[in-house]
């Protein structure tokens, strides 16, 4: 039998062959009219492109690179990262895009990604996690393929065609230590992520210009977004000031952590001590007691990052995009509320 060709397509779907190439390769100047009827034809023939012809044509390979620096201790750990991948499967789905899964985090690692991708086997880039210190976005400076960050830009030299997708980390915290000011709380710690993320230094730069003249250091402890780092931290900062009456965390994970740590004291939350989270993961419906947080769209932002990806390699002009947060009240932080956003990731 013949294999059907994209003439075979163009006929079926009464479209030229320049209508079908741009349905295949994700042009956004389409009518949704004849997408549709492309898609049918596609559907109807049974039509498979010859990826590896067409690969030598176009210099295209259909495939994106998903960067995940520091694999070790975030991917397989941190369940942000399970729901970010999510929302990256749902943005691919409908193309014939495939994902390719690069690991940094040892110096090998990092080499052989950013030497992968020089080796022109991607079409565009995806990074999950940027760091301030990032090996892998530093030795892809001068790549000319397009790269999207979920989360804040490092404070580095980038490729040229570079967008972010993110969240407002800012507003976040604000909104967090507004909440447990107006809760009644004086003295209010601080437990920050890996300081070598970019989230993580905004977070930390907003709870300072929040406090101002009252910032005091000793109740900023730094952690690794972990559970167990969040109860270390937490019995850091009581040992050195027992007079704390909240604590921020920049990860729910965290905030379960240090809830556990502050009961191991001999503390009640939140009749002793209020306690707000970063994230709203699933874990912080299920702490005793409910976690308060600010809910980010973890998942949206995956969405996104694809959508934006493909905007750029069909030759639109892309803008970042920064999503909104919202203040999600539980217990913890004192206050019996109906939370809404969790089931929305």
């Amino acid at each position: 039998m013949t294999r059907p060709t994209m003439a075979d397509v163009a006929r079926v779907a009464g479209v030229s062959k320049g209508t079908v190439s741009r349905v295949l390769n994700h042009h956004p100047k389409v009518s949704d009219a004849a997408r549709q009827e492309v898609l049918a034809a596609i559907e109807l023939l049974g039509y498979r492109r010859n990826v590896h012809a067409r690969s030598l044509a176009t210099g295209w390979n259909d495939a994106i690179a998903l960067i995940v620096a520091d694999a070790r201790y975030q991917l397989f750990r941190d369940p942000t990262f399970f729901v970010l991948i999510e929302g990256v499967r749902d943005g691919l789905a409908g193309t014939e895009a495939n994902l390719v899964l690069l690991m940094g985090g040892t110096d090998v690692e990092d080499r052989r990604t950013v030497a992968y991708v020089h080796a022109g086997h991607v079409d565009g880039l995806i990074h999950l996690n940027p760091y301030v210190d990032d090996p892998i976005t530093e030795g892809l400076a001068d790549s000319p393929l397009p790269m999207v960050f979920c989360g804040p830009r490092p404070p580095h030299a980038l490729p040229s065609a570079n967008w972010m997708v993110t969240i407002q980390d800012r507003e976040g915290v604000l909104q967090a230590l507004d909440h447990l000011a107006d809760q009644g709380a004086r003295k209010i710690a601080m437990i920050g992520g890996h300081p070598r993320g970019t989230s993580a230094s905004v977070r930390h730069d907003a709870y300072r210009a929040w406090l101002g003249e009252d910032y005091d250091a000793e109740l900023y402890e730094p952690g690794d977004y972990s559970s167990e780092s969040g109860r270390q931290a937490f019995e850091r900062l009581f040992d050195r000031r027992p007079d704390l009456d909240a604590v921020f965390c920049a990860s729910d994970r965290m905030a379960k952590g240090a809830m556990e740590a502050a009961r191991n004291r001999g503390l009640t939350v939140p009749d002793d001590l209020l306690v707000m989270g970063f994230d709203d993961q699933r874990l912080a419906a299920t702490t005793t007691p409910q976690l308060s947080t600010i809910h980010q769209p973890i998942r949206q932002v995956g969405r996104t990052a694809v959508a934006t990806l493909m905007a750029a390699l069909s030759g639109a002009s892309p803008s970042d995009t920064v999503f909104p947060t919202s203040l999600v009240v539980r217990d913890s932080s004192g206050v019996k509320a109906d939370a809404s956003p969790l089931p929305s990731p």
